[in-house]
């Protein structure tokens, strides 16, 4: 399950997301794909679909975070506000659609980011 994590001040601490790796048949590129955060990336090998997609997490987390619509965004893409003793986001659930579409040649990863406060 992915979750972000935000400080007692509301600022993003950590994010944990999963991310579905796939080789695409018709181009050869391996994408790295949050349907969480319709958010993706590529590269010719997983491990360059997966750096390329940790560069675009943080790039994504910190823009929104720095205009102030990140909590806005993320409950448009279906995600929970949990108030526990700190904030906690939780996503929506992957659809088992998107999972059995992707089934023959996919991975699931967990990506985690530390994101300075």
């Amino acid at each position: 399950m992915a979750t972000l994590l935000t400080d007692p001040h509301g600022r993003l601490t950590k994010a944990q997301v999963e991310v579905l790796l796939v080789l695409d048949d018709d181009s050869g590129q391996y994408v790295a794909y949050c349907p969480a955060l319709e958010l993706s990336s590529y590269g010719d090998t997983e491990d360059e679909a997966r750096a390329a997609f940790e560069d675009a997490l943080a790039i994504f987390l910190k823009d929104t975070a720095e205009r102030g619509t990140l909590d806005q965004l993320l409950l448009a893409l279906g995600w929970r506000l949990l108030k526990q003793p700190e904030p906690v986001y939780e996503p929506p659930r992957l659809s088992v659609e998107l999972l059995n579409q992707t089934a023959r040649s996919r991975r699931i990863l967990t990506e985690e980011v530390l994101l300075p406060a």
